[in-house]
């Protein structure tokens, strides 16, 4: 078959992948992981295109048309709860224009079937990105489907949930080649161009707030991730952001694949990583391996908090991460999550005294939104805070979605650009990123998203 992967357009730039949408916060856009991995799934069946309209800065008319130029029998399509009536519009379309429309992303981890129900234009949910379900469904193998969402010949819809959601698993090489050239931009990047890999799916951790604690655990062979990314450096692609939620869960894994990436002695990478897994000698692999920079879930100042929301460390355990970080020689990103129920100005205050006192190099805030599928979801239905039929949301906080007990939705987003304010305006700040910026290139990328960021906060 012509199949279709495709990232729909829209009035702002999106990041609808790994179940988890929103606006970016500045102006960094990373390739969609989901669609990344299913380009090797597919292609070793069909034949593949990829469409990125978000990338490639396209109007909805110049989507469809390009859309009919490959002429695909299927589509593919990302979907975002930050962008869902956007997105419900433009596929209909596709679908009317006769193109089967298989769809992925976070609005349809929940009650799927009644989203399947309500958009007849969706013709099958993905519910992993990891697996062949895709390729057994196209066969029409409905009983190797392990985690989609159908519709049967009597109009019957059906969540089918029967993969394994933890161990090992395997795609093809993802064919980065398919994706566009130009219109990813990742402000850690040291280089240009870059690329986004994904070595596990999922995490094991129970972090009440968050999607991808709900996915299950799963890791690549290592073997399969050192092919990728040869592959990448054979087309000259050495910057690599690692989406993978805490690289270095398993330190034994992490330190092999530090060390076949040091052995290739090439490489410029980030990832993300947790406070309590970033151990020295882990930090001191990665450093040799190539990486400067990682991104720690700082989240909040206030333990109880911490607590409450089941991260499974505190602040003291963030404050020797930070200082093992520098140590190391790596550069330092702390992800808070701000708007959550409990915050008060004054809580919000601290976190942002907790990201100056850490010396963080950049600080990422996220708005606090009751992410389908999570525990954080049930208790703010349960609470009022949320209605179910509210599906649209943005993590990246050009809107606040949650009151607190105490700060309106305005209040939020007034305190929230007071922080990116407060952090990144500090003469001390400015001064070491200039010092510290290696050369040209990522001082223009430094100054592009800062202008991009302070533009969206002022």
């Amino acid at each position: 078959m012509r199949v279709l992967l495709l990232n729909p357009p829209g009035s702002q730039v999106y990041i609808r992948d790994y179940f988890c949408s929103k606006t970016t916060k500045s102006n960094y856009l990373f390739h969609p992981i989901d669609l990344v991995a299913l380009s090797g799934t597919l292609a070793e069946r069909h034949d593949v295109a990829v469409l990125d309209a978000i990338a490639e800065r396209l109007s909805p008319a110049a989507a469809h048309a390009r859309i009919e130029t490959f002429r695909p029998d299927v589509v593919v399509a990302l979907v975002g709860s930050v962008s869902w009536p956007e997105d419900r519009a433009f596929l209909a379309e596709v679908h009317r224009r006769g193109r089967r429309v298989l769809a992925i992303g976070d609005v349809l981890q929940e009650e799927s079937e009644q989203r399947l129900a309500d958009e007849p234009w969706i013709e099958a949910a993905l519910h992993d990105f990891t697996n062949a379900d895709v390729v057994a469904y196209l066969d029409g193998d409905r009983e190797s489907v392990a985690e989609m969402t159908l519709r049967h010949g009597d109009g019957r819809v059906e969540r089918i949930r029967k993969g394994p959601r933890h161990g090992g698993y395997r795609i093809p090489r993802p064919r980065h080649e398919l994706f566009p050239s130009r219109g990813y931009r990742f402000s850690f990047a040291r280089r240009e161009p870059f690329a986004t890999v994904l070595t596990d799916y999922g995490c094991p951790y129970p972090c009440t707030f968050c999607v991808i604690g709900t996915l299950g655990f799963k890791t690549r062979p290592i073997e399969d991730v050192l092919e990728e990314i040869d592959a990448l450096r054979a087309r000259g692609i050495r910057e690599i952001f690692f989406l993978d939620q805490t690289f270095g869960l398993s330190l034994e894994r992490a330190l092999a694949m530090c060390a076949a990436f040091a052995e290739r002695g090439d490489l410029s990478w980030t990832a993300f990583t947790r406070p309590d897994t970033a151990r020295p000698e882990l930090l001191a692999a990665m450093a040799r391996a190539g990486c400067h920079t990682i991104i720690l879930g700082v989240e909040s100042a206030d333990d109880a908090q911490l607590a409450a929301y089941r991260k499974g460390y505190r602040t003291a355990e963030v404050r020797m991460a930070t200082a093992a970080a520098r140590r190391a020689g790596l550069r330092t990103v702390g992800t808070f999550v701000i708007g959550l129920p409990e915050d008060t100005e004054a809580s919000l205050r601290a976190s942002l005294d907790l990201a100056i006192e850490l010396e963080l190099d950049f600080m990422s805030l996220n708005m606090a939104v009751p992410r389908f599928g999570t525990p954080f979801r049930r208790r703010a239905l349960e609470s009022g805070l949320a209605r179910a039929e509210d599906l649209v949301m943005d993590q990246g906080g050009a809107r606040a979605f949650l009151p607190t007990a105490s700060l309106s939705r305005d209040r939020m987003l007034e305190l929230k650009k007071e922080m990116i304010r407060g952090f990144y305006l500090r003469p001390r700040w400015i001064a070491r990123r200039l010092a510290t910026t290696r050369n040209a290139g990522e001082l223009v990328r430094q100054v592009r998203e800062g202008a991009a960021l302070l533009a969206r906060n002022v």
